[in-house]
């Protein structure tokens, strides 16, 4: 069963990488949920901003060995390793877009057609997720390191129409002044832990899979200040 409305997932949330083998998250069962696969869910991961590198990749499968979750990949480098790339992704219950840089992997995706085919997945119910990188690229703009530096980026896919800044603890004051200042839209932001969930273009829960991690709307007000305001953070069960 596809999920029930459009559903995005845009989370600074994902593996527990401090181990061998890495250890998904509770946000990966909140995602299967969500999807309506109980069973043997399907799972893609897109490893494109980290350019597809095969220790990734290997570490994905592995953290989900023995599980019934049935887990494949969509490399772009040097070119796609599935014959059709809209089937593969169609048929998907989650799709899982991992860390490393938003600008590359905006770039990438664009040459392949795959904001395209992505917005049709998102449509059709599968459930489209991801981690810093994989949180930043569904909104119009964002603020990211991509070019070393952080700044403000607003080239963003643009599913959904707001700002977005993962690692919210060391951008706040950029993230803040970028919306005072009209340069991004209002947006949201997450804490290490926290993630964000929207069905369509709504946001209709923040989560967190550890203690103290928050998430805000940061918004300019018609005086050109900014007021943020923290949300009301649902813990996800382990």
């Amino acid at each position: 069963m596809p999920a029930a409305a459009p559903t995005i997932l845009a989370t600074s949330i994902g593996f527990n990488r401090a181990g061998t083998p890495w250890q998904p998250g509770p946000i990966f069962r909140y995602a299967f949920d969500l999807a309506g696969a109980s069973t043997e869910p399907r799972l893609c991961l897109l490893a494109t901003a980290g350019g597809d590198q095969e220790l990734t990749i290997e570490r994905c499968s592995a953290a989900f060995a023995g599980s019934g979750i049935r887990v494949s990949h969509l490399a772009l480098f040097d070119k796609p390793n599935v014959p059709d790339v809209a089937a593969h992704l169609h048929a998907q219950d989650v799709i899982w877009v991992d860390r490393g840089s938003l600008v590359n992997l905006l770039a990438v995706w664009r040459a392949h057609g795959l904001d395209a085919i992505l917005r049709g997945c998102w449509r059709a119910g599968v459930v489209l997720a991801g981690e810093s990188a994989g949180s930043l690229c569904w909104f119009a703009g964002a603020t990211t390191d991509s070019f070393g530096p952080v700044r403000g980026l607003r080239d963003g896919l643009g599913f959904l129409p707001y700002a977005n800044a993962v690692h919210y603890a060391e951008r706040r004051a950029l993230f803040q002044q970028l919306v005072g200042d009209g340069s991004l839209p209002t947006g949201y932001a997450t804490d290490a832990g926290a993630g964000l969930h929207y069905e369509g273009t709504t946001l209709v829960a923040a989560i967190a899979d550890r203690r103290n991690a928050g998430a805000y709307r940061v918004e300019r007000q018609p005086d050109g200040s900014v007021n943020e305001e923290p949300l009301q953070v649902t813990r996800l069960r382990r």
